[in-house]
């Protein structure tokens, strides 16, 4: 029997059909498995990526707080400098924990931004010591909230000011040659200036201010070294004058390149000085005073209301000496060839409150040594202040007294005072530059920084 065909549009299923089915199912699995695996393979770069550049925006951020706080702890440090420089120049350690020659001390309660707390940590080695240097160490320490610290250690030597580091100075006036003169330098730690050839280290400064006129005034002066005033077109000269360096060429009267218009002279406070003392009085005319002793540690003091050496009278330094003379301090500004005499055990500080006046045979330091004779005076004076003919080895500092040289004076040394003045034709100077290397007791001079060095750091 033949089956009965009850549709009249249902048909076998054919070869195409199937093909159609086939390639309608296995194209639309394959494109989206090949869409999902992209995606993924993105999304895992972008995540690479993402994490990437959040660890990077961490270290730099940890790197950024890492420096700052190391910038704190400098500037702690640098803090804790000036804090044992104030000790030493005032000398007060009231603070400080003192352990034989060491003070030491902390300061903290110091509080910056983010948590982060610091304090600062001094040590003066030697701070009472003889010498003239003293070594300051200062840690700064900073400590963020995770308890990470960093340390910045800042090391200096730190010294008292030189004073003499012009070969001639005026403070707040004029230097001036009427007629003529030579400067020029040399080290008195190498022998005699005789020994050596005279060196270009003389620097004559004025600290006037600019004005229309020159404040140095060199006229014939033949200068080997430098000329420093606040006054732009330098120091004024005749057609003789000179101003010279070692390289400076031999057709060349006045070398520019040796002026400068920032002068600088340090100021300091004489010291008054107290304690227990002798009393001197002028000696008689043509006697011999002996001051000091070789075997005396420390000066000894003398006390004076006035000295007027004269006829042929001397006064003989023996060991260290400080003469303080509450007048005038005169050496044979009335007559004769009085002298005052500094042995080679010698060492002299006159403080002088009146005038000033050295004649006769004057001030003979036979050390040959330009600091072991110094003269301190407080008074304006009167003129002249120098007239012998004897050589001067020492230093003069009165910074507001008009100091006049007369005369062919030869100085070997240094000369600071408000006004300084050469009246005669052919007076010397003889700058020893191993003066600014010295320490002057008689001068209130403050600890300064000679060098600054970070010694170390750490977190």
């Amino acid at each position: 029997m033949t089956p009965k065909n009850t549709s009249s549009n249902q048909r076998p299923l054919g070869s195409d059909d199937v093909r159609r089915t086939n390639s309608g199912s296995f194209g639309y699995r394959s494109e989206r498995g090949a869409a999902m695996l992209a995606a993924l393979c993105f999304s895992t770069v972008m995540a690479i990526a993402l994490a990437s550049y959040l660890t990077l925006c961490y270290r730099t951020l940890e790197l950024s707080t890492r420096s700052l706080q190391g910038t704190q702890s400098i500037e702690l440090a640098e803090t804790g400098m000036e804090e044992a420089l104030w000790a030493l120049n005032k000398n007060d350690w009231t603070s400080w924990t003192i352990v034989g020659t060491t003070a030491t001390r902390t300061i903290s309660g110091f509080t910056f931004d983010n948590n982060v707390t610091g304090r600062v940590e001094l040590t003066v080695t030697s701070y009472n010591g003889t010498a003239g240097t003293r070594t300051v160490t200062v840690r700064g320490v900073t400590t963020d909230s995770d308890n990470q610290t960093m340390t910045r250690t800042l090391t200096s030597t730190s010294a008292q000011a030189p004073l003499f580091v012009n070969a001639l100075a005026g403070t707040s006036s004029t230097v001036t040659f009427a007629s003529g003169g030579t400067v020029d330098s040399y080290d008195s730690t190498l022998g005699t200036y005789a020994s050596q050839t005279p060196g270009f280290s003389a620097v004559i400064a004025s600290d006037a201010a600019a004005t229309t006129a020159a404040t140095v005034g060199l006229v014939n002066a033949q200068v080997k070294g430098y000329v420093a005033s606040q006054f732009s077109s330098g120091p004024s000269y005749s057609s003789s004058a000179r101003l010279l360096g070692p390289t400076t060429p031999g057709t060349t009267k006045i070398d520019t390149s040796r002026i400068s218009t920032s002068p600088y002279q340090p100021v300091f406070t004489i010291k008054t000085i107290t304690g227990t003392g002798t009393t001197l009085g002028t000696p008689s005319g043509g006697s011999t005073t002996t001051l000091g002793s070789p075997s005396d540690t420390s000066p000894r003091i003398y006390y004076s209301t006035g000295l007027n050496l004269t006829s042929t009278t001397k006064i003989v330094i023996d060991g260290p000496v400080r003469l303080v003379v509450s007048g005038s301090f005169y050496v044979g500004l009335n007559g004769g060839t009085p002298s005052i005499e500094v042995t080679t055990n010698g060492t002299l500080e006159v403080f002088a409150a009146g005038d000033i006046a050295i004649y006769g045979n004057g001030m003979n330091n036979l050390t040959r040594d330009p600091s072991r004779m110094v003269i301190y005076g407080t008074n304006t004076l009167t003129v002249p202040d120098m007239s012998t003919t004897v050589p001067y080895y020492g230093a003069i500092y009165t910074p507001n007294g008009n100091f006049t040289v007369a005369g062919n004076a030869v100085i070997y040394g240094s000369i600071v005072a408000k006004k300084l003045s050469f009246t005669g034709s052919a007076p010397v100077i003889h700058y020893d530059v191993n003066l600014r290397n010295k320490v002057f007791t008689g001068v209130d001079t403050p600890y300064a920084i000679s060098d600054w060095r970070e010694s170390g750091s750490g977190s």
